[in-house]
């Protein structure tokens, strides 16, 4: 006789909006400081400048009708459950809106000025729609970066910004988020690719 696969206990499972399991964010948190305290600022924008010319050269790699579609990848170390169903697109769309929100933010801490808003998740969700011109995009929000942090002094110096998950980062943190962050979406793109 089968068994009615609707009954007994359900597998638990995170809601999209739960993010990433605790102990990772613990993990993650305790791995940007230290990047941040042993790592210069020069290394962190290299390792940022590298993954993100990776995600690229990857994405280049496929025709735009693949680079559109949406992938279901397994969810791996630093990916949230909510993002793993995007296209190769859709991963450069959100690493362009989450630099260019970091950009944003260090010059601020480093002067020792308020952020003001409070960081949101679903304000970094890419679109759908997103396309090929993410390469161009993700490609001019490097450069602005890399430029921009390059002009900043110490960013060990003034003060800090909460991140809902990781708590309250310097901008040297950040920094070191914004690299790590390029790594694990670049591996997303190699999973989403390799599932095409």
């Amino acid at each position: 006789m089968r068994k009615n696969p609707t009954s007994g206990p359900r597998p638990k499972r995170d809601l999209p909006s739960a993010g990433i399991p605790g102990y990772e964010r613990q993990l993650i948190a305790v791995g940007l400081r230290t990047a941040a305290n042993f790592l210069s600022k020069d290394q962190l924008t290299e390792l940022f400048r590298s993954e993100a010319e990776r995600a690229m050269a990857l994405a280049r790699s496929v025709d735009e009708a693949r680079g559109r579609q949406p992938v279901l990848v397994g969810r791996c170390f630093g990916i949230e459950h909510g993002s793993r169903h995007w296209s190769v697109y859709m991963t450069l769309e959100h690493l362009v809106i989450v630099n260019s929100a970091i950009a944003a933010t260090l010059p601020r801490l480093f002067s020792g000025l308020e952020v003001g808003d409070t960081v949101r998740m679903a304000d970094f969700k890419p679109v759908p729609e997103a396309g090929p011109e993410q390469l161009s995009d993700l490609a001019n929000v490097v450069e602005r970066y890399t430029d921009m942090v390059d002009k900043l002094g110490n960013l060990r110096a003034g003060i800090r910004y909460p991140h809902p998950w990781f708590g309250e980062l310097s901008a040297a943190q950040w920094h070191a988020l914004a690299a790590v962050h390029n790594r694990v979406r670049r591996r997303q793109v190699q999973r989403i690719l390799r599932s095409l």
